[in-house]
């Protein structure tokens, strides 16, 4: 027998837990429970999938294209589940349908900043493959004057690949706005609602954050990420908030270097060019190097072929010899000098004291050191260098054409899943829009015919 002072004791000691399934105020039949269990369990299983195991693959171009490809399929499911909830549009409530419209419009403008991003992108690679184009030798060294052409378009890419794009600076905001009115909706007297509603709130929460990873990475900054975490109410939220945790950690972290590219496949081509501008500086200057040497060379052989056809004619004269030996020493010097363009006048003084010895040297061996003389003004004596630079730079040709068509064909998938995804959302607004239309001539009929 209980005692009077006992009140009524529940049958779950520690509550209901179908309370968090079954909204207080409105009781959900087993067909809108399967349908809200079966959307929630879809959106855990989609976040799943996108955690890769090395987080790092985030800023690839292939899990950007997975990334839009999940949020185009849980859209498709989100116009799937108003359908069958069969809650027409007549009786929504017009809180729901603004933040509808309102997230829908910016939706569409984050789509529209990806784009212009991606094709911006997308159009530098006309540079590289002009480059690549200029430099294509088959499998002989580019020319200087194919080394001079590419390295003008090579350097207006780098720079172009440092530009920002100011729509992506404009989501910084946007993201801003929609976590913060981010919530969960009070629905009362409506089962139907209040699964819409769930719906609404989980699709708004996974799309913000995805988006927002994505404006991040090609941006190369952290700035657009959002931070909230889902009530634990949720069936998805544990997949969602390791999911969040997880990324923005690792983005972060990647982030904080400053690189000059975030996306993985555009690094590398930036990592080539860099190389190849550096290649191409160098073969520049060895060119010019390679023709002051000769200048000098040349210089030098025309005042000894001068010395030994006089030196006959003045081995009866001693001090005519000297004058002799003295103005070949001042042609070459002058010559020197002015082959190189030297304007310091005190290191060449310093080598003056030896000049009548190396000419002396040169007179007795000028045969003998003929060919050496040549072989150093061409450069042939550094020809195993020469070849190895010469293959570095095909390597590294080889590594950028690679690499290039890389990016080429990662932005052409993202680009075109971007796309579709804007479709979807654009298709889902413009139904409910036409719906609204619908029932307001409903509703106007229905006060002229009372």
């Amino acid at each position: 027998m209980s005692r009077a002072h006992d009140g009524h004791r529940s049958f779950f000691p520690v509550g209901n837990p179908f309370r968090m399934i079954l909204p207080r105020g409105a009781h959900l039949s087993p067909k809108l429970a399967e349908l809200l269990a079966s959307h929630e369990d879809g959106l855990a299983l989609s976040l799943r999938k996108l955690k890769p195991e090395d987080t790092s693959e985030v800023l690839t171009l292939s899990w950007m294209r997975l990334a839009v490809d999940s949020l185009s399929e849980l859209h498709t499911n989100i116009a799937t589940l108003i359908t069958e909830l069969e809650l027409p549009v007549l009786d929504w409530d017009e809180k729901w349908v603004d933040i509808y419209l309102n997230s829908s419009v910016k939706l569409l403008d984050i789509c529209i900043a990806l784009s212009s991003e991606l094709a911006q992108l997308d159009q530098g690679q006309l540079l590289v493959q002009y480059v690549l184009h200029v430099l294509d030798s088959g499998s002989k060294v580019p020319s200087q004057e194919q080394l001079k052409r590419a390295e003008a378009s090579l350097k207006e890419w780098m720079e172009k690949v440092r530009m920002r794009s100011l729509r992506l600076e404009n989501c910084l905001a946007v993201f801003q706005e929609l976590a913060g009115n981010l919530c969960l909706m009070k629905v009362k007297h409506s089962a139907k609602g209040k699964v819409l509603m769930r719906a609404l709130y989980g699709i708004e929460a996974v799309t913000v954050f995805i988006c927002s990873v994505l404006v991040a990475v090609l941006s190369g900054s952290s700035k657009p990420l959002v931070e909230f975490d889902v009530p634990e109410k949720f069936g998805w939220s544990k997949a969602f908030n390791d999911f969040r945790t997880a990324i923005n950690g690792e983005l972060r972290r990647q982030l904080s270097r400053g690189s000059v590219a975030a996306v993985k496949e555009l690094e590398e081509v930036v990592a080539c060019a860099r190389k190849l501008h550096g290649l191409i500086s160098t073969a520049q200057l060895e060119e010019e190097n390679s023709n002051l040497a000769r200048a000098v060379s040349h210089s030098t052989e025309v005042v000894m072929s001068d010395s030994a056809a006089q030196e006959g004619a003045h081995e009866d004269n001693p001090k005519l010899a000297d004058d002799t030996s003295r103005e070949c020493e001042v042609i070459m010097l002058q010559s020197i000098t002015e082959g190189m363009g030297i304007t310091d006048i005190k290191e060449d003084a310093k080598t003056m004291s030896h000049t009548k010895e190396v000419m002396m040297l040169e007179r007795t061996s000028y045969g003998e050191h003929q060919d050496d003389n040549t072989e150093q003004a061409t450069g042939i004596g550094n020809e195993t260098s020469g070849l190895e630079r010469g293959e570095q730079l095909l390597n590294c040709i080889s590594s950028m054409s690679k690499s290039a068509k890389g990016l080429r064909l990662g932005l052409d998938e993202v680009s075109k899943r971007v796309g579709d995804f804007f479709q979807i959302v654009l298709t889902g607004r413009d139904a409910l829009l036409c719906n609204l239309r619908i029932s307001d001539g409903s509703k106007v009929a229905a006060e002229v015919r009372s």
